[in-house]
């Protein structure tokens, strides 16, 4: 035979498999009329709405501070309809335990802000440091007006602050955990108490960062701030141990006096701060991590802050001042803070009931 009949037969057989492929779609589509006709009216208006609508943007979500735009849901899964696979209860708790501050507690704080006098040469050059130094030329470029500061001074400054605090305890822990391993020895509770400072700090990062809007030159300077700062400190500890916790001291110290004096403006009329956090609302994540009341506020949230800040203070100023293999003092603590925490959590779930 030519070549000619059997290209033709070749072409004529992939026509007939279109051809097919055709009469099967027909058939679908058909079947999938035949399904819409039998639909009551409110059901074809029903599936006309979902199709032509977007889609219902939930809450804001009260944990995150996450939301939708554009028709795009965007909320945490703790808010969705959606119950987790893990079958999860639907409420945050940070699964390192803080201080549960009473408004008592944080009154007798706030009548008197002691301070450390610097003895040795080395308590000297972190107190020169820290209070000469480093607090005089953050308040000259972050602009910051201790009479009466602005309100994008502060949250500049907050975010910055937080964000450096939070890696000297860190630092510290990581730093004890391989002395610990490298010399087969024990910490002695050293690092438990260190890492909950850096959590601590973190959440105050994060408390300010649901608050405050964070611009692309703020997230740049943490950045890089904290590749100087951590080197600073892990070089600190590696020589001096004591040196490092000194230094986070008085730093605290600063940052004690910082939230006194924006707790003590904020409360005053006819100041910046008062006009603009005078009604500012705390957000829902303070108010999970301290336990704080529904309608709590913002200048709530700053005490909070400051009383943490003390701690930090007072820790750390006990840690400079102990041989590396003292027992950690504040064991204890941490233990009734556990408790405490275990009976409010079980009080809400009988409320709750």
């Amino acid at each position: 035979s030519s070549p000619k009949p059997m290209h033709t037969l070749r072409r004529l057989s992939c026509v007939s498999r279109h051809v097919s492929s055709l009469r099967r779609f027909s058939t679908c589509v058909s079947a999938r009329f035949r399904t819409l006709s039998n639909l009551q009216p409110a059901g074809l208006a029903q599936l006309g709405r979902f199709f032509s609508s977007k889609p219902k943007v939930e809450e804001k979500c009260n944990v995150t501070g996450g939301s939708g735009d554009e028709g795009v849901p965007n909320t945490h899964f703790r808010l969705s309809r959606i119950e987790h696979p893990l079958k999860l209860p639907k409420v945050w708790k940070n699964p390192t335990q803080n201080h549960i501050w009473e408004e008592e507690e944080i009154e007798k704080l706030m009548k008197s802000l002691p301070t450390h006098t610097p003895v040795t040469m080395s308590d000297k050059i972190m107190h020169f440091l820290v209070k000469k130094v480093l607090y005089n030329g953050f308040n000259w470029i972050t602009g910051f007006n201790k009479e009466n500061p602005s309100r994008r001074s502060c949250e500049w400054r907050l975010i910055i602050l937080e964000s450096v605090a939070g890696c000297p305890g860190m630092v510290a822990a990581g730093m004890r955990h391989f002395r610990s391993l490298r010399t087969l020895q024990r910490d002695y509770g050293w690092i438990h108490t260190l890492l909950e400072e850096a959590e601590n700090e973190r959440m105050h990062l994060i408390v300010c960062m649901k608050t405050f809007d964070v611009g692309i030159g703020t997230r740049i300077a943490v950045m890089l701030g904290q590749y100087v700062v951590v080197s600073f400190l892990a070089i600190t500890y590696i020589i001096n141990p004591k040196s490092l916790h000194r230094f986070v001291g008085y730093l605290e110290e600063t940052a004690s006096q910082t939230y006194f004096d924006l707790v003590k403006i904020t409360n005053t009329p006819g100041t910046y701060l008062n006009r603009d956090w005078g009604d500012l609302k705390a957000p829902a994540v303070a108010k999970n991590y301290w336990r704080m009341k529904d309608d709590a506020m913002w200048v709530d949230v700053l005490k909070n802050l400051f009383a943490d800040e003390t701690n930090h203070r007072d820790v750390n100023h006990t840690f400079a001042g102990m041989k590396n293999d003292d027992p950690n003092p504040f064991v204890e603590k941490h233990l009734k803070d556990a408790y405490k925490a275990w009976q409010l959590e079980s009080k809400d779930r009988t409320n709750s009931k």
